[in-house]
């Protein structure tokens, strides 16, 4: 088998000297992978049902996380949380980075296998990003371990050892998710949207949800989400344009499907949030 039909990569040239490359790996709840250049492209602010870890590689990147600006260059670990809300943008001449998006069920199971572990409530970090030099290697080593090997058993123990040394480090617990800490009125409004993604979504509709008037529900919402209604909505978009397009959908159907008013729209958000082109992202299916 050769190492791109065992990937299921795609690698994509961007403009200005920008690249980036997604995998996936199926054996492990079908974990995604990322290598990316980027010199100009910025990530709107967006969230993941994943967790997001890895290392900036080179460079420095510019970013927003829980509400305060700070900047990772090489030896940053990032360790963003599934529903955190975060962005990034490159600053003079760009960062290269490796990052993994390993589901809360790899995350939760490489936890409770830890030595004197006895996990309570749900897997989090309270530090989304830190300067561990020793770590971020740790991770890029994994990281190219998983885009060379072909060995099975040589990338399972690359991932057990390098997430276990992640949540050994600055993993912490906590009773309930993000979503579950914000008032009723507001998840109600979250449920309505991810089972509505694929319609046109209004403040009017949102209003009679939840009692509040327009400009109150935009406050109360970003305050408990860290973000607004809107970017919500594009994200629960997004993430069922990945799904479908993991199962080998056409762009311009899933743009329809989820909600998007053609494929241009489709690709504007997907990129922002994604870094690749949903065409791209296809072809790793």
């Amino acid at each position: 088998m050769d190492l791109q039909s065992q990937e299921h990569a795609t690698s994509v040239d961007l403009s200005r000297g920008e690249r980036a490359k997604f995998w996936r790996e199926a054996r492990h709840c079908d974990l995604e992978c990322l290598t990316a250049t980027f010199r100009t492209h910025r990530y709107a602010p967006h969230t993941h049902d994943t967790f997001v870890i890895g290392a900036i590689v080179s460079g420095q990147q510019q970013h927003k996380l829980k509400g305060s600006e700070s900047i990772g260059g090489a030896g940053s670990v990032f360790m963003i949380n599934p529903e955190e809300v975060h962005d990034g943008r490159p600053l003079e001449g760009g960062y290269s980075y490796r990052m993994l998006y390993p589901s809360v069920e790899l995350m939760h199971e490489i936890a409770w296998d830890l030595p004197g572990a006895a996990p309570s409530g749900s897997l989090f970090f309270q530090d989304l990003m830190v300067q561990d030099t020793a770590l971020a290697g740790h991770l890029v080593r994994l990281h190219q371990q998983l885009e060379q090997s072909l060995d099975p058993l040589e990338k399972d123990e690359a991932i057990y050892l390098a997430l276990g040394e992640v949540i050994g480090r600055y993993g912490s617990w906590r009773k309930e998710p993000i979503v579950g800490r914000a008032p009723k009125a507001v998840r109600d409004m979250c449920d309505y949207m991810q089972a509505h993604f694929d319609q046109d979504v209004d403040l009017d509709q949102l209003c009679a949800l939840s009692g509040m008037s327009k400009s109150y529900l935009v406050r109360v919402f970003a305050k408990h989400m860290g973000q607004t209604p809107h970017s919500f909505l594009t994200d629960v978009r997004v993430r069922q344009a990945r799904a479908q397009l993991a199962l080998g959908h056409e762009p311009a159907d899933v743009a329809i499907d989820c909600g998007f008013y053609d494929q241009s729209h489709l690709n504007r958000h997907f990129k922002k949030r994604i870094g690749v082109a949903p065409g791209a992202y296809r072809n790793i299916a």
